[in-house]
């Protein structure tokens, strides 16, 4: 097998303090430095390429204050999104933020890859859930933003922090806005004829300014490879999932206008209790027997764009895989799951039946399918990707993506970190 890199030293600071005295001695003797917490990213974000400082973040873990007045929560980046969660919880509140890896993920982590959470179609991105942050530039000063994040006093420091996926500093604590749990969460499902009527309505349901919690929209074939298996529905076409919670006046009107949409459209009503099962269920999807295990190769993609690009997209990445590696029984399967009031994003999936034997043929053929569908995804209107992050694994396509603006962010990155330590060989930089 291939053996990781691995870094030289494990740090474990305990305070913005400690993070600020390891970088400015890391700066002095130009030693990498590659910030962890959970360890949940799928794309490299934390492997040490060239030794150095591996900068755990676990111990600052504190939960500084909860604000009932303001609904903000303030807290160490370290600390676990489930605790924190759980913490909120016991006040009768909610961060809103809820990733499939929110019980090994930290606030941090949430921010600096860009995530996405479950319900995020409502609460918005981890990026959107931001007051103010601290943080630690490479060369070890400490800054901290504005108290608020919307104001007129100049350019927004957040963004230095926010998707630099530890490239430009170290995230220390951060100020998130949280909402009152609930009265209740309704969930309903519907089917589609064709994957159109389905995205058309997810469409409608946001452009007429709904706030529904959940829209999750299966295409035809994840229908079958997934839906059946885990909520053991016997159903062909494009199956949706839309959920809305709230006051339970709000959320009844809501899902009643919902329901007028997507019937209008010709999507069955499933009842209540396909989406009940999806909600209590939906960790399912990443556990045998229903997630894709050997000797399949697979990979799973992420990608976002405007509502008039999304069936381009959609049908330029499916064709790029099922035609142009069609030798290898490449398939390809996706689902619509984080929408915004311009578009929606597209997780999707592709496995290979018949891959080579040979395990570096199959990585080789893993990359080549990867390049082709990013660089299929671009010329539609996407982006490399929408929340999983960019990594070392999709580093070499940002200057693609960026054009002519890359050599800006460049230029930023040699002025805030000049010797480069920063979890070098991420993101392209």
């Amino acid at each position: 097998g291939m053996t990781p890199p691995v870094p030289d030293y494990v740090v474990l600071p305990r305070s913005t303090e400690e993070v600020s005295r390891v970088l400015k001695i890391a700066n002095h003797y130009k030693v990498p430095v590659v910030p962890y917490a959970g360890g949940s990213g799928v794309n490299g974000g934390t492997l040490a390429l060239f030794g150095g400082i591996m900068l755990d973040l676990k111990r600052l873990k504190r939960l500084i204050r909860i604000d009932t007045k303001s609904l903000t929560v303030t807290a160490e980046a370290g600390i676990n999104g489930e605790i924190l969660e759980r913490e909120l919880n016991q006040l009768g509140l909610t961060l809103g933020h809820y990733p499939a890896s929110g019980y090994c993920a930290t606030l941090g982590g949430y921010l600096a890859a860009r995530g996405s959470g479950t319900l995020s179609t409502k609460y918005g991105k981890a990026e959107e859930r931001v007051v103010a942050m601290e943080g630690v530039l490479p060369t070890g000063e400490v800054v901290r933003t504005l108290p608020v994040p919307r104001h007129a006093t100049g350019p927004d420091f957040l963004n230095f922090f926010i998707g630099s996926e530890g490239t430009l500093g170290v995230i220390t604590e951060v100020t998130m806005m949280v909402d009152p749990l609930p009265e209740v969460r309704d969930f309903q499902g519907f089917l589609f004829k064709t994957l159109e009527d389905g995205l058309e309505a997810g469409r409608r349901i946001m452009t007429e300014r709904l706030r529904p919690c959940v829209i999750r929209l299966y295409d035809p074939p994840s229908t079958i490879r997934f839906v059946q298996k885990v909520l053991g529905i016997q159903v062909e076409g494009a199956f949706m999932v839309v959920g809305s919670d709230g006051k339970k006046d709000m959320v009844a009107l809501e899902m009643k206008e919902i329901d007028k949409i997507c019937k209008a459209l010709g999507g069955e009503d499933q009842g209540r209790k396909p989406g009940e099962t999806w909600w209590e269920e939906r960790y399912k999807f990443y556990f045998p027997p229903f997630c894709p295990d050997l000797p399949e190769l697979f990979g799973t993609m992420d990608s976002v764009t405007t509502y008039d690009r999304i069936i381009p997209l959609y049908e330029a990445k499916k064709k790029t895989i099922e035609e142009g590696f069609k030798d290898f029984g490449a398939r390809y399967t996706a689902h619509f799951s984080h929408w915004f009031p311009w578009g929606t994003m597209i997780y999707d999936r592709f496995f290979v039946e018949k891959p080579p034997q040979d395990p570096r043929e199959a990585i080789q053929l893993h990359n080549r399918i990867w390049t082709a569908v990013i660089r299929a995804a671009l010329k539609e209107g996407g982006v490399v990707n929408e929340h999983h992050g960019i990594g070392q694994k999709l580093g070499y396509f940002m200057p693609e993506q960026f054009g002519s603006a890359w050599p800006v962010l460049v230029n930023l990155k040699k002025m805030l970190d000049p010797n480069n330590i920063m979890n070098p060989g991420k993101m392209g930089l």
